[in-house]
């Protein structure tokens, strides 16, 4: 039997199977951990990369738990596998999240992950937080087998993912502040229908910021978490539009122009608060040295043979399935990092922004030369930089602890004359009246 899901790169409904019983797409030869939370069980075969997984995906719990008010208590297990290095079904995403009716009619939610970029992207994050609300949804009432089911929205996935990466990282206000500029005010209706998974990467990083403007707007409300928890509870009946989020909040009394301008007023309030200090030249050379651990073979059809790294493995990326989507989310990441790096690594990282978002819509593009050319750029400031540290670890090594004996005693310089004038007896007399 199968139900209908929603692929996140392509945003079209395909079908996923229901199985008896979801043991039997579990990866029985890879090592098993179970999370310190107990509702997600972690395969792959490394064990490092196990624990990474546990600790993420507990850390998404213990954020969506504070958001709708729950209790804590586990419902449903999530099975998260590590399918890298196996065969990716031909049409998949590098990562997907479905429901599966497990032994005993048990429904358990699994995602499975197929590329190593996911771990280093905030895909995996979206994936989490997808299951965390698919468990929630169906909690009460699981869906029949063969029949569809409704995804979370957008908007609350990419919402909850950028405001944990602001807990991270901070996020300035450059990014408001250009929403604010736009000649066209972003409207809540365009917004709710709006797809993130086929934007480039400037318009996915000004969504994930209109995002987490709306779930601040929701939690600000009467309603509060419970509001959310409604709205979450609806979506086993009805799809995530306008009408049912309307419908969670009565405070909003079904005006949805009122939500509009509560939304609008959100972001402005976070466009006016104060920025977050912007990276050093050693903060940004890291977060830098993070989007660029990457890897991809140069010959698909010969995946273990010579791989490239770092931004010449960004063309192999791009051509791989699904790679336009990794390119997207890489480009949003380089833009993030572009509002708040140190000044003298902003134009490398700005076009490593660029390179990224021209693959994203041109996968075959031969960017080779310009990637070659920027990293003989960054290559040379990060010389520079490593001569200036060392040059002022010298500077502090080198300094006196104590002062010179030459200056420890100093004499006092000797006292003026006091005048007896008349003129300057008139003025002392004016200064001690307090004139």
């Amino acid at each position: 039997m199968a139900g209908h899901w929603k692929n996140p790169l392509t945003g079209l409904c395909v079908l996923a199977l229901f199985l008896a019983s979801s043991e039997a797409r579990e990866n029985t030869l890879a090592g098993k951990t179970t999370s310190a939370s107990g509702q997600f069980v972690i395969y792959s075969k490394d064990a490092t990369r196990r624990t990474n997984l546990a600790q993420r995906a507990d850390e998404a719990r213990s954020q969506w738990v504070q958001k709708i008010g729950s209790d804590g208590t586990l419902n449903h297990p999530i099975i998260i596998q590590d399918l890298i290095g196996g065969t990716k079904p031909r049409g998949n995403a590098n990562a997907l999240t479905g429901i599966f009716e497990g032994d005993g009619g048990e429904m358990k939610i699994q995602t499975d992950i197929y590329d190593a970029s996911v771990f280093r992207s905030l895909a995996l994050d979206v994936e989490i937080y997808r299951a965390l609300s698919l468990d929630w949804i169906y909690r009460k009432h699981p869906p029949k087998t063969g029949k569809p089911f409704h995804s979370p929205p957008a908007w609350l996935l990419e919402g909850l993912v950028e405001e944990k990466r602001i807990s991270e990282n901070g996020t300035p206000d450059g990014i408001y502040a250009t929403l604010l500029k736009s000649d066209h005010p972003p409207k809540l209706e365009d917004f709710l229908k709006a797809k993130p998974e086929l934007m480039e990467a400037t318009s996915l990083t000004l969504y994930r910021t209109q995002a987490l403007a709306l779930l601040k707007t929701l939690q600000q409300l009467p309603e509060g978490p419970k509001g959310l928890s409604a709205f979450l509870d609806s979506l086993a009946e009805n799809d995530a539009d306008l009408k049912t989020l309307l419908a969670a909040y009565p405070s909003l009394e079904n005006n949805p122009s009122r939500l509009g301008k509560l939304w609008t007023l959100s972001i402005a309030r976070n466009s006016a608060s104060k920025g977050v200090e912007p990276y050093s030249i050693g903060e940004t050379v890291r977060a830098l040295k993070e989007l660029l651990d990457v890897s991809a073979p140069v010959d698909p059809k010969k995946p273990g043979l010579v791989k490239a790294t770092g931004a010449a493995a960004f063309p192999a990326m791009a051509k791989s399935e699904g790679g336009p989507y990794l390119m997207r989310q890489k480009s949003a990441e380089f833009m993030s990092l572009e509002f708040r790096a140190h000044p003298l690594l902003k134009p490398v990282i700005a076009e490593y922004r660029q390179i990224t978002s021209t693959l994203a819509s041109k996968p075959k593009k031969n960017v080779d030369k310009q990637i070659g050319e920027t990293g003989k750029i960054l290559d040379l400031l990060l010389q520079r930089t490593s001569k200036v540290d060392d040059y002022l670890n010298w500077f502090e090594a080198t300094q006196l602890d104590t002062l010179s004996e030459n200056f420890i005693e100093v004499t006092t310089p000797p006292q003026a004359t006091k005048r007896t004038d008349p003129i300057s007896a008139h003025l002392d007399a004016i200064e001690n009246r307090g004139w």
